[in-house]
């Protein structure tokens, strides 16, 4: 499965400045599933 590691500071997503976060669905709609979990230091 697909899978993403975001850094987060502040309660907001690190990004440069033409990165984005998107979720695009090419096959149709259709139920998903999404899994967070969250590591702290």
């Amino acid at each position: 499965a697909p899978s993403i590691t975001l850094i987060i500071e502040n309660g907001r997503p690190v990004l440069g400045t033409w990165q984005g976060i998107f979720f695009c669905e090419f096959d149709g709609p259709r139920t998903r599933k999404v899994h967070v979990k969250i590591i702290s230091d």
